[in-house]
């Protein structure tokens, strides 16, 4: 079988090595924007998450708008993105952070929204303001949930990035996978697979091992 349909083993090792400093750079390229556009996500989701607790009509409101919005092909917005902004890593940040955006605010929501009454009882006997209550006990007890949202966005945002990456880019995984598919050198675009592959588990050992020193009760139910 040709390798460029499917390459053995030790070619895509030997890819790795005569192409190491590309794939490093394409890689660290990635991860910036996978990095970005998660940290983006996740701040706009929360903030979005506590605005619709304390504004009930706001739920009601922008909920079924964002859902639509999730179901739209972020595929239709891409190229108009390359179009504004350039081959520029803000379009692929811009995505990498609109895809996990949703999933990562339904997590936040749910986790909120399971707050104990009681423990809110408790915080307010002890003289807790609503600040203080928020930081100290409600997002505390939502914490499970933040690092769940947080393992299926840090997919999602990968995902994003290379979609960008595909779409318009010069540089990043995304772009090492469509040059390599171009020249024909399966070598190269499977070893960028594995590259992209291994950077999304390490990025989830990174968040479980996060969650497993913060909350050290719930080590033996993290994935």
């Amino acid at each position: 079988m040709p390798s460029y349909i499917l390459p053995t083993p030790s070619g895509v090792a030997s890819a790795f090595t005569t192409e190491f400093l590309d794939i490093a750079w394409n890689s660290w390229i990635t991860v910036q924007e996978i990095m970005l556009g998660l940290a983006i996500a996740f701040i706009c989701a929360l903030v979005t998450a506590i605005a619709i607790l304390a504004f009930p009509t706001l739920r009601r409101t922008l909920m079924p708008l964002m859902a639509a919005a999730q179901a739209s092909p972020k595929e239709a917005i891409a190229p108009l993105l390359v179009m504004w902004f350039g081959f520029t890593m803000l379009p692929k940040v811009i995505l990498a952070a609109a895809i996990p955006f949703f999933p990562l605010l339904i997590a936040i929501v749910v986790g909120l929204e399971r707050f104990d009454p009681k423990v809110r009882l408790l915080a307010a006997s002890m003289g807790a303001g609503p600040v203080r209550t928020f930081l100290s006990f409600r997002a505390w007890s939502a914490l499970p949930s933040f690092f769940g949202g947080l393992r299926v966005g840090i997919t999602l945002a990968a995902v994003g990035a290379v979609l960008g990456e595909f779409i318009g880019s010069d540089d990043g995984i995304g772009y090492l996978v469509l040059s390599a598919s171009r020249n024909l050198d399966g070598e190269l675009l499977y070893a960028s697979l594995v590259i992209l592959v291994a950077l999304c588990l390490t990025f989830t050992a990174i968040i479980n091992a996060i969650e497993g020193w913060l909350l050290p009760m719930n080590k033996g139910k993290v994935q």
